[in-house]
């Protein structure tokens, strides 16, 4: 299928751009050399899409050198901020907005731009290169109701080789990767244990949660990754393109009644063919190898605030940035209904523009 876009009324003046969508789910973009876009677009938010939005302004201005993207960071909540008062052009946001948020910000606009599988991490020390975990055992550990491996062991049945202190590893700042986890953690009750161990999390999803006592609160995916990886008794929550170094837990999906390793493939797999709202729900997802804890990673604009080079970049990213995703380590959603919702967005935000 080919379709092209044309900027009309001046606006993205002579921007063009190719969409092929081929068997093999690959996108093209091809913009017109004498566009002569020049300009600086801002973006500040959550640090999990961040990696994405550093490669993203680095190959975006190899097209359009007269365009700056300058990424920043600071948290899903602050980039949600920031966007809505107008202080930046593009927010990020790992997480979908509350809906208070939706409410007070009918003039921000919500863009599906990759996927993501989050998940728990330990030590290799703790139990080698395997381990499995249900929404029970995580809850168990991350709201301290069990806090040595040798206890784990006992209660929930299963053999571990760590028997000492369980160090736990959470997010201090304001997180979308918070609030993903927690929401997931909500889930325990659908899930059962033989020998009857049943957790119900209460700590809420906020983006920054109060953890019980004797965590360990540190800022940022890198900084949760590097301590479970250097702590024998470590065990902490990021995201799929933070895990390297460390032991992905196999985590117990009720949806499909599997045990989903995290990954690329597993993740995409979450989302549903007909995705009718960027924040529909994609956890604990009933198709066969979908990963428990799949979540869709946001940008945000203000319709009330809004450039003809950040349309422009959105159109990219959804597009030819797409290619780069994986680079990252994480899920691009070229040919999934989530990458047809954020192109319906721009269309709109084109005759926005108009």
């Amino acid at each position: 299928m080919k379709m092209i876009w044309k900027q009309k009324s001046g606006l993205m003046a002579g921007l063009i751009i190719g969409i092929l969508i081929g068997v093999s789910g690959l996108i093209f973009i091809s913009p017109d050399p004498g566009a002569g876009l020049q300009g600086t677009i801002t973006t500040a938010g959550s640090t999990t899409v961040y990696p994405l939005s550093q490669i993203w302004a680095t190959e975006f201005n190899v097209y359009f050198p007269g365009i700056i993207v300058n990424p920043s960071t600071g948290g899903s909540g602050l980039g949600q901020s920031l966007v809505s008062q107008a202080l930046i052009d593009i927010g990020a946001s790992s997480s979908y907005p509350k809906q208070d948020y939706i409410d007070d910000n009918p003039h921000v606009e919500i863009l599906p731009i990759s996927a993501d599988a989050l998940g728990v991490i330990v030590n290799e020390a703790v139990n080698g290169s395997i381990f499995r975990m249900d929404c029970d055992m995580v809850v168990a550990v991350f709201q301290r109701n069990i806090t040595t491996w040798s206890e784990f062991a006992s209660v929930f049945g299963v053999t571990v080789l760590q028997t000492g202190p369980i160090n736990v590893y959470v997010r201090s700042d304001a997180s979308g990767t918070t609030a993903t986890f927690a929401k997931w953690l909500e889930t325990a009750d659908e899930t059962s244990n033989a020998n009857g161990a049943d957790y119900e999390w209460g700590l809420g999803h906020e983006e920054a949660l109060s953890f019980p006592s004797g965590v360990n609160s540190v800022d940022g995916n890198p900084s949760v990754s590097s301590g479970v990886i250097s702590d024998d008794h470590g065990i902490g929550y990021v995201s799929l393109a933070f895990m390297e170094g460390a032991v992905p837990v196999d985590l117990y999906n009720p949806g499909n009644d599997a045990w989903i390793t995290p990954s690329v493939m597993n993740a995409v797999r979450a989302i549903p063919s007909n995705l009718t709202a960027p924040g529909q729900n994609i956890m604990n997802s009933d198709i066969v190898g979908a990963y428990p804890i799949a979540r869709l990673l946001f940008y945000l604009v203000n319709r009330d605030h809004l450039l003809s080079n950040s349309v422009s970049f959105l159109t990219w990213c959804i597009l030819q940035g797409q290619l780069y995703v994986p680079l990252v380590g994480y899920v691009p959603i070229n040919g999934t209904s989530a990458q047809s919702y954020s192109l319906n967005v721009i269309a709109n935000l084109i005759q926005h523009l108009s």
